[in-house]
């Protein structure tokens, strides 16, 4: 569904961001891009939405090279984003006017639209607040609305940059719980953060660093490296607890559990 081959990227002061990346994401894939700040996974993201384009190499999403200018609108439907800030996607005066903002210009019928926008703001449980104005909100719900206008697109893959950094724990359990319904349901995610915490529902984890990926595969397998602490984020308590308790031959040394609920379970199959 995402292909990006030899892919690098030179900002105009000649900060190299990418330096060769090769990545194939899979239709139904959840993936999630780590690394410290600076590292090029914010770069790499824009670079699959089309919002950059390569210096070198290839971005393709399904099918669709990033480079064919006649087709960015085409990819931006297929694969729609969400920033950490929402508040630079919001362009309506209403929720209800925010969403419906992107099949407007589908040219789709008054009908079309309006279902579409009812789907989008019930899947995201914000349709009470369709009247309000999306500024004025709190800073979970303003994702959530973010959200519901990609989805009004009915994209099959949703980047995700480093959404929930400005949320509290309530907002950002809520908005992790929305993108793993969405996974269940068929859509391809593809999810930039430094809270690896967040990472326990991904099917891959690919870690970056300097502009290379360094790391990418089954989230369990990488994160109970030890040299994985070497790319300047801390791993959660949770899975520095795992580390600890597999090693000191507490828990099998084939487990490795990545959330409290898994964590717990592996100990209470003690004998």
């Amino acid at each position: 569904m995402i292909k990006i081959t030899n892919l690098s990227y030179r900002y105009p002061d000649g900060t190299l961001a990418l330096n060769s990346v090769n990545l194939d994401i899979k239709k139904g894939e959840f993936v999630v891009i780590a690394g410290k700040n600076g590292c090029g996974k914010s770069t790499l993201l824009r670079s699959i939405n089309g919002l950059i384009l390569p210096s070198e190499g290839s971005v393709a999403v399904n099918g669709m090279y990033t480079s064919d200018r006649s087709r960015v609108m085409d990819i931006r439907r297929m694969a729609g984003m969400i920033f950490q800030n929402p508040e630079s996607q919001f362009i309506g005066m209403t929720v209800e006017e925010d969403v419906a903002f992107g099949p407007e210009n589908l040219s789709l019928s008054t009908e079309e639209i309006h279902k579409l926008v009812e789907k989008s703001l019930r899947a995201v449980e914000m349709h009470e607040f369709r009247d309000h104005t999306p500024r004025i909100l709190s800073g979970g719900q303003k994702q959530k609305i973010a959200l519901a206008s990609v989805l009004a697109m009915e994209p099959g893959i949703i980047l995700l940059d480093e959404v929930t950094t400005m949320l509290d724990p309530d907002s950002r359990n809520e908005i992790l719980s929305l993108v793993k319904r969405l996974h269940e349901n068929g859509t391809t995610i593809v999810y930039v953060t430094h809270l690896l915490e967040e990472l326990v529902h991904a099917d891959r984890l690919v870690v970056m660093e300097e502009g290379r990926i360094m790391h990418d595969g089954d989230p369990r397998t990488i994160l109970s490296q030890a040299k994985v602490t070497t790319f300047g984020f801390n791993l959660p308590p949770i899975i520095e607890l795992s580390r600890k308790l597999r090693d000191s031959g507490i828990i099998d040394r084939t487990t490795f559990p990545l959330s409290k609920d898994e964590l717990m379970e592996a100990l209470c199959q003690l004998k």
